[in-house]
């Protein structure tokens, strides 16, 4: 709801402009393409059995990978080791790392202890003079223990076809909902746990962190405060520059 002039005006809870006067008084979408959009951002609830003596606070870096600065407006390269000492520093109770599969022989020396998960995407029919990466990288440090009472897929790989525009803001790069719920199953979170994204660009990932630990949520505002974060902790202006540019 927003509140102008002393009434209530009703927003759409996904694009967040104005629902029309007409609209039903149950209405909590402007149109089809938004109600369908929403339903594709569909995720599953946590469902973690364990013995959690606390919440756990948990952070995802997704910068712009190595040699591809380029397609963002920053057009800076990230300082990886910079960034790694910064989650080991920071977020001692797990953090998410991804990266391409080029990458991977720089980055895994960086942290040896990290387990090593990838993201096979659709078979890639493409006019090429050599092999095209059809995989991602994505390093897991810490997170949870999990718990065999609870039946749950814990494999390594996801196999699913990547690319997602039905975000409003949605960038190069951008992550899509099964991605983010796999990784974060691969953290073991739950709810009542926290997620800082490091390079929040168009905020899917925090709309998904949202809908994964509270099964009512419908929808998240935009990620100003996750910038903000970014610009004032510890005076890493760099990372925080790269962030606005993803």
């Amino acid at each position: 709801m927003k509140v102008e002039s002393g009434s209530t005006r009703r927003v759409c809870t996904w694009c967040k402009r104005p629902l029309s006067p007409d609209s039903r008084p149950d209405a909590k979408f402007c149109g089809v393409r938004c109600r369908q959009n929403s339903w594709r951002f569909a995720i599953n609830p946590a469902r973690v059995a364990c013995s959690c003596t606390r919440p756990l606070s948990f952070a995802y870096a997704d910068p712009p990978y190595p040699g591809k600065a380029h397609y963002y407006s920053q057009k800076r390269e990230v300082d990886h080791l910079k960034l790694i000492r910064r989650l080991m520093r920071e977020f001692p109770d797990g953090w998410a790392l991804s990266t391409s599969s080029q990458a991977v022989p720089m980055i895994a020396p960086l942290i040896p202890d990290a387990r090593l998960c990838v993201w096979v995407k659709a078979p890639r029919k493409v006019r090429a003079f050599h092999a095209v990466s059809s995989w991602e990288a994505l390093f897991i440090m810490g997170g949870r223990a999990y718990s065999g009472s609870v039946s749950q897929d814990l494999s390594d790989a996801l196999f699913y076809q990547g690319r997602h525009r039905a975000f409003p803001g949605a960038l190069v790069g951008m992550k899509p909902p099964a991605f983010c719920e796999w990784m974060f199953r691969q953290l073991n979170a739950t709810a009542g746990d926290s997620l800082t994204d490091l390079f929040p660009g168009s905020g899917a990932v925090m709309e998904c962190w949202k809908r994964f630990t509270d099964p009512n949520a419908t929808s998240m505002k935009p990620v100003e405060a996750a910038v903000a974060i970014q610009e004032t902790s510890n005076g890493d202006e760099e990372l925080a520059t790269a962030a606005r540019g993803q």
